[in-house]
């Protein structure tokens, strides 16, 4: 149990954070200053922060709670619960500037064209 609590401490203090970030992005529209270029959709941004604080405490409950040999049946499907947050996450952001710019270099690499076609920015 000892080493348990070494890495529970971390986790439910990052999901209370996440949870935290979620109600606030959810109820004011509020992100955090990194966020704010990246971010176009708050809102499913917000229920991501909270998907992914949910599946944190699932796991957390798997590690300090549940038997070690069930532990599997609980934490899988954290596990599935982060992966989707993760996609929520990434929907919630802005595609890259030079994503869909540029043509392919000789090496597979897409070479951003700025304003006008100057060449490589």
């Amino acid at each position: 149990m000892g080493f348990g609590l070494y890495v529970a401490i971390p986790i439910g203090v990052m999901a209370l954070l996440l949870a935290a970030s979620g109600v606030a992005t959810l109820s004011r529209g509020w992100l955090l200053p990194w966020q704010r270029r990246y971010i176009v959709r708050p809102r499913l941004l917000g229920w991501a922060q909270l998907l992914v604080a949910a599946a944190l405490g699932v796991q957390l409950t798997g590690l300090l709670v549940v038997d070690p040999v069930y532990r599997p049946v609980v934490t899988m499907p954290g596990c599935a619960a982060l992966l989707f947050g993760l996609v929520l996450t990434t929907r919630a952001q802005r595609p890259p500037r030079g994503r869909a710019m540029g043509r392919p270099t000789h090496d597979g690499v897409r070479e951003r064209t700025g304003e006008g076609g100057r060449g490589a920015v």
